[in-house]
């Protein structure tokens, strides 16, 4: 299929089929399942899927490293942040079915699961449903947990996008006591903040509603990433703007849940100065 040719629906299908190969892992290593229901999102735009699918390839790049399988690294990078199509996605969801196959090899796994079939009222918020459960049944077969470290690693880099947008603020005075609770509620007040910015330059934005329960590091990794990634994207609507950092964070060694909520309320206080 052409890259031209690609639609959410074919995203979605092909998102499922890694959540079943994904399951079948856990399954494998005796990992309970994450019953939580679904994230609650609307409006998403391919974009947003696409930095959805990078938090999926860090985290299954790490289950890869933990059984000493070498992964292909991620190459798919969108020439412009702008006009991220459903063939983007696919791409990089294809890549990470390479790399959970070779992880199934590892274990012993010879059955491969079949893609179901193409729903054609599938939307891109279909598809990052998809994707933040195939982040959560990865987290469950990981023996190192996406941690804090992670996560400040993913608002650092939100707020060196924010900063060249030109949101300056002082650090925020530091909280003692913060849970991954705390932390992902001040990031969906960021995501809002967000929303509300690329709305203004004429933009649309996903909405990420309510917060999942008994929330863990690795559900504030996903928030983190997506919030990064549509400042990226803010940041490249900017006249003139230079070339993007990456899109992949850099994980920042031990860091409390404190650490990260200090660092999203300072990025809500640049985000509010913001003209």
């Amino acid at each position: 299929m052409r890259i031209d040719d690609v639609r959410p629906p074919h995203c979605h299908a092909r998102a499922r089929r890694l959540l079943a190969e994904v399951i079948q892992i856990r399954d494998e290593m005796g990992r309970s399942e994450d019953g939580r229901p679904a994230l609650d999102v609307g409006g998403a735009h391919p974009r947003e899927v696409y930095f959805a699918a990078i938090a999926t390839w860090a985290k299954v790049e790490r289950l890869a490293g933990e059984l000493g399988v070498r992964t292909a690294r991620f190459t798919h990078v969108a020439p412009d942040l702008r006009d991220i199509r459903p063939g983007d996605v696919l791409a990089v969801i294809d890549g990470l079915l390479g790399n959970v196959e070779l992880i199934a090899q590892r274990l012993h796994l010879a059955e491969r699961c079949a893609e179901p079939p193409v729903e054609q009222d599938r939307q891109p918020s279909d598809v990052l449903a998809t994707l933040v459960r195939v982040n959560r049944e990865v987290s469950r077969a990981l023996e190192r947990p996406f941690s804090p470290g992670d996560v400040y690693g993913a608002v650092a880099a939100a707020a060196s996008y924010a900063a060249r947008l030109g949101g300056a603020a002082e650090l925020a005075p530091f909280e003692r006591g913060r849970r991954p609770r705390d932390c992902y509620e001040r990031l969906l007040a960021c995501q809002t903040k967000v929303a509300a910015l690329i709305a203004a330059r004429g933009q649309v934005a996903a909405v990420v509603r309510g917060t999942p329960a008994d929330v863990v590091p690795g559900d504030v990794y996903d928030l983190a990433s997506l919030v990064a990634g549509e400042l990226a994207f803010l940041y490249s609507l900017t006249p003139g703007a230079h070339a993007l950092l990456a899109l992949e964070p850099t994980p920042q060694g031990q860091r409390l849940p404190a650490d990260v909520d200090q660092l999203a309320r300072t990025l809500e206080a640049q985000l509010a100065a913001i003209k």
